[in-house]
């Protein structure tokens, strides 16, 4: 089967959920007002362990996929995400989170869930399923992303160090090329589109759990 093909498969299957997070009620709810402080932490507190555990999973992908000829990619993918820890404690600094209380917070299930997915997907799946997850998923990710960041910014007064977290997933450029070719060869390989399309599936049911958690942890009226 065809990389792009099998892409645009999983895309138009996964249309609802992708529609669903691209008009998550969590950023607007901050826009409002409408998130609570201790509900505005949730999102450091939870993204400081998401991240910690993140990184250790990318290092894992690339101690994988090292000897591939898109070691280049999987490099990339860590080096990115090696910004991420002090992003979040910029934004949790805003918050009057110290580092202490970001190591200290407790996390739900269903906001780290993603990043058990991930690090399950790091040990386990092929390069062409995490390539294809990332690939629907970050998009989905950086634009509720960007959302949030224009919220913080308009409504509680975050400056652009505060909002850095945010803004880079954002403004992530494209690696669809990239990861369709990583796709393409796994498929050559034998690896089954059944496979991608789950993968790709609980990636993005994970991504909308986590959103839903934030909202259920601060969306109520501040006081």
């Amino acid at each position: 089967m065809k990389a792009a093909a099998l892409v645009k498969d999983i895309r138009e299957e996964l249309r609802n959920i992708d529609d669903r997070l691209r008009d998550h009620p969590y950023p607007d709810a901050i826009a409002r007002g409408d998130v609570t402080l201790e509900g505005l932490r949730a999102f450091p507190g939870h993204q400081h362990h998401v991240a910690l555990s993140d990184l250790r999973s990318m290092a894992t992908m690339l101690q994988r996929f090292a000897d591939t000829p898109f070691r280049d990619f999987w490099s990339g993918v860590l080096l990115g995400e090696l910004a991420a820890p002090g992003g979040i404690a910029a934004m949790g600094r805003k918050l009057g989170m110290t580092p202490d209380d970001l190591d200290r917070y407790e996390v739900t299930a269903e906001g780290f869930a993603y990043a058990a997915q991930m690090a399950w997907a790091a040990a386990n799946a092929s390069a062409a399923e995490i390539a294809c997850a990332l690939l629907i998923n970050f998009p989905a990710w950086g634009f509720n992303c960007g959302r949030m960041s224009r919220a913080l910014r308009e409504r509680h007064g975050f400056e652009p160090e505060h909002t850095a977290f945010l803004d880079a997933f954002a403004a992530l450029p494209s690696f669809e090329d990239t990861a369709i070719a990583i796709l393409q060869d796994g498929l050559d390989r034998g690896v089954e589109p059944r496979a991608v399309r789950r993968t790709t599936r609980l990636f993005q049911a994970y991504e909308k759990m986590f959103w839903d958690a934030m909202l259920a942890l601060g969306a109520q009226r501040a006081r």
